[in-house]
């Protein structure tokens, strides 16, 4: 009962660590279930022009922000001569000597996060100014104003949207509507006032503020469409229930935040020159597609998660190759378990037919059994006849080995003279457990008869053409190299088919007449 115990937790720790990793990284990370399934990205080009005074030059450029509906895949540069470094929401290029007109490129590969829940960020602040009076008397006014029509309020027509329930944004709403109503005159007054501040939108948050809404201005691009000289369009940022809020301050309505990037916050400069001057910067914007898998990756290695870099997509690319097809290996054992323990199909050898499968791999299914069969049946003749001079086991397996190193040359040999390509694959087989397998057979065939030889022989070939199937599909092969957390229930399927002890399914007719009663 203990024992069985122990393996119940075993097994259930195995399945919910598994699976809950694969759920975050698919939900959290964007890896994808499917293998061919891929998401739009947009490439934001950054032209940045100005002129060098003959000295040294160091240039900052504020950089995208990533977001819960936005990641920023990946950054480079093209300069000429200019030491480039990234920093955290900053881009610096420097240079000892430059002279004349300057141009550098910034390029970042932007996409949309699926599941965006809009949630504050730790470095959210609201956006902070004092106001001078009058301006201070006509804020009070309008907000006061705003607070009374909401306390009246029925089914407002400024409220366009059903879905917009919250007090909050409704009381946004109200307060830019107002702001925009250039016919009152505390609006009026508010906007003399907009002349110390760097952009309206900055008076308006201030507004919002003032009347205990936090705000902040943000400028970005909508990715909606190919681009060129965009614009960064001003918004106003509110915090609702713990969720951020998108408004158009000249419509005063909420926007998506799904295709926003934000690129500027508060007073960020954009540009800070030093050692030249008549800086610009030209924004092109180009769509794009980009493999799910690959666009998660990036988005891991941007923002620095643990499962992303100390994971496979760490190593280098050869590294990866590699362990795409070891990590296929696993399927095979699971495949040679359910066959020998639940089916009860013998095979030769544990784990000979995932050696056959992964030469199957390289020679197609059709040529590798026919080189296979061929190999093992000249085999088994030529050992058939050491059989009569009663060597030791050493000297018998060595000539064996020999032998198939002879059977490999002639296939070889004769399929190149023949002009059949596919023979000459048979040197894929692995010459070592060919020869055992050849002997293992041959015992078998003295001790057991040519039924039993025949009936392994075919139990390995059909394991190791399913396990050829299971290895040759796209989707395991995408889910063990995307989500190899999935071999830990691999493996807690494997334990628990270790720990059935009951009737294989070809034993079942075996002892029929016994659970009969006969």
């Amino acid at each position: 009962m203990k024992q069985r115990l122990q393996l119940i937790i075993i097994v259930t720790t195995l399945v919910v660590v598994g699976l809950s990793s694969a759920i975050y990284k698919h939900y959290s990370l964007g890896f994808s279930f499917l293998p061919s399934e891929s998401i739009r990205t947009w490439t934001v080009e950054s032209a940045i022009t100005f002129t060098a005074n003959d000295g040294p030059v160091e240039m900052i450029f504020n950089l995208p922000n990533t977001s819960d509906n936005i990641a920023v895949l990946d950054m480079s540069s093209i300069d000429s001569g200019y030491t480039f470094e990234l920093m955290e929401n900053q881009a610096k290029w420097s240079r000892e000597q430059a002279k004349g007109a300057q141009k550098i490129f910034f390029r970042a590969t932007v996409s949309s996060l699926k599941g965006g829940q809009d949630l504050v960020p730790s470095s959210f602040k609201p956006y902070a100014r004092e106001l001078k009076e009058p301006a201070t008397t006509a804020a009070n006014n309008i907000i006061a104003e705003v607070e009374k029509r909401l306390e009246n309020r029925t089914n407002s027509p400024l409220i366009k949207s059903e879905t917009i329930k919250s007090e909050t944004i409704t009381k946004a709403i109200y307060l830019l509507t107002a702001l925009n109503n250039t016919e009152s005159p505390d609006t009026n007054v508010l906007i003399s006032e907009a002349k110390f501040f760097p952009t309206k939108a900055n008076l308006a948050a201030t507004v919002l503020n003032k009347a205990g809404i936090k705000a902040r201005p943000v400028r970005g691009i909508n990715l909606v469409r190919d681009q060129n000289n965009a614009s960064l369009d001003t918004y106003i940022e509110i915090v609702d229930n713990n969720k951020l809020v998108l408004l158009n301050p000249t419509t005063a309505q909420p926007e998506s935040r799904e295709t926003f990037l934000s690129w500027q916050i508060d007073d960020e400069p954009l540009l800070d020159l030093i050692g030249g001057s008549g800086g610009k910067v030209a924004i092109s914007i180009l769509g794009g597609r980009m493999a799910a898998e690959r666009a998660a990756v990036l988005h891991g290695h941007q923002s620095g998660s643990v499962l992303i870099d100390f994971s496979i997509y760490s190593l280098p690319i050869k590294d990866q190759n590699t362990f795409k097809l070891l990590l296929l290996i696993p399927i095979g054992a699971l495949v040679v378990v359910v066959l020998r323990n639940l089916i009860g199909i013998p095979t030769s050898g544990t784990f000979m037919p995932i050696l056959i499968a992964l030469v199957f791999l390289q020679t197609k299914l059709i040529a590798g059994l026919v080189l296979f069969i061929t190999v093992v049946g000249v085999g088994l003749v030529l050992r058939s006849y050491l059989s009569h001079l009663n060597l030791l086991l050493v000297p018998r397996i060595s000539a064996v080995l020999v032998f198939v190193i002879i059977i490999y040359v002639a296939i070889s040999v004769g399929s190149h003279k023949l002009g059949i390509a596919g023979g000459m694959q048979v040197t894929f087989f692995p010459m070592i457990i060919i020869s055992w397998t050849i002997e293992r057979m041959s015992v078998l065939w003295e001790e057991e008869g040519p039924r039993d030889v025949f009936k392994q022989g075919g139990g390995s070939l059909f394991a190791a053409s399913l396990i050829y199937f299971a290895m040759s599909n796209s989707y395991l092969k995408h889910l063990t190299f995307s989500f190899p957390e999935l071999l830990l229930v691999v493996l807690a399927i494997i334990i628990m088919i270790g720990s059935y002890s009951g009737y294989r399914l070809t034993e079942l007719r075996r002892f029929e007449p016994l659970a009969r009663g006969e």
